[in-house]
């Protein structure tokens, strides 16, 4: 996923399964190819609401070609039969089964709305000192170019006393940190590319990177905060972290109470495994 796009990775994911809905009147065509139509609710029922009001034109317009890009290549791969192989059926039937599940699993349990702030405080009163932070954390900028020469001569420009932040806002291609200076906001080492991450750690705070290559394109980095191991958090994410404690408890308890319920009504048996002379996929592979 790319730096600083979280959401919209997502998004893009989700637009490539949308294709093959129906036009509705009431719908607003965004894109076309021959038959296939791309409507402004496919997207939009993509996006969790709190989401919705942020999405930008240039959101849309990213998100439009990628459906498109997705779009050529899925027509051309069914005229060539590859939705029937056998493993394509099969990642297909799990996926319908795994959105409807989770609609169903979503609908069950209580939002994070539902977490009393009140509740939040009261925990944080009491744990306020003991909560630390649990690995370093980095706190970094970033531009994004799409080849390396592209990356040096903005490199270059940094060099020459151009600001990172307008730079940032004129050349990466990631927009979405773009429009905040290149800002990525926090993070830990496991959660970037290794390249990324080793870069990050040999900085000091204000100090830029050269072009650095992830399976993005090439980054410029510049970190501007590091919080290591056992140093307090600040209230913010200190609540933050509460917040996603209990959220996370109460959703694996929801989803097992669930679960449990449904099992207690349903037929189930399971069978015996297959030995190994048995397991040989359909296709012999």
């Amino acid at each position: 996923m790319r730096y600083g796009m979280v959401p919209i990775a997502i998004l893009m994911i989700g637009v490539i399964v949308c294709s093959d809905k129906d036009e509705r009147e009431d719908d607003i065509v965004l894109a076309r190819v021959n038959n296939e139509v791309l409507t402004y609710n496919d997207i939009i029922y993509q996006i969790p609401p709190d989401l919705r009001k942020n999405l930008t034109d240039e959101d849309l317009r990213e998100l439009i070609e990628t459906w498109i890009n997705t779009e050529v290549l899925y027509q051309s791969a069914v005229e060539r039969g590859l939705d029937k192989e056998p493993d394509v059926e099969a990642m297909i039937k799990w996926g319908i089964k795994e959105t409807v599940a989770k609609k169903l699993f979503d609908s069950e349990l209580s939002s994070r709305d539902d977490l009393s702030p009140a509740e939040i405080d009261s925990i944080y009163q009491l744990q306020k000192d003991n909560l630390k932070a649990e690995q370093d954390r980095f706190r970094a900028s970033h531009i994004l170019l799409d080849d390396y020469e592209t990356a040096m001569a903005v490199y270059n420009r940094l060099k020459k006393g151009s600001g990172f932040e307008s730079l940032a806002l004129d050349y990466s291609i990631d927009r979405q940190s773009a429009k905040s200076g290149g800002d990525i906001g926090y993070f830990s080492a496991d959660q970037v590319e290794l390249p990324f991450a080793e870069a990050v750690k040999g900085l000091r705070e204000g100090d830029y990177s050269k072009p650095v290559r992830t399976s993005y394109g090439f980054h410029i980095i510049m970190l501007t905060e590091r919080v290591t191991t056992g140093t307090p958090l600040d209230s913010l994410e200190a609540t933050k972290m509460i917040e996603d404690r209990l959220l996370a408890g109460r959703r694996a308890a929801g989803f097992q109470k669930i679960v449990d319920s449904l099992r207690a009504g349903s037929d189930i048996e399971i069978f015996p495994l297959p030995g190994p002379d048995k397991r040989t996929l359909q296709d012999g592979k």
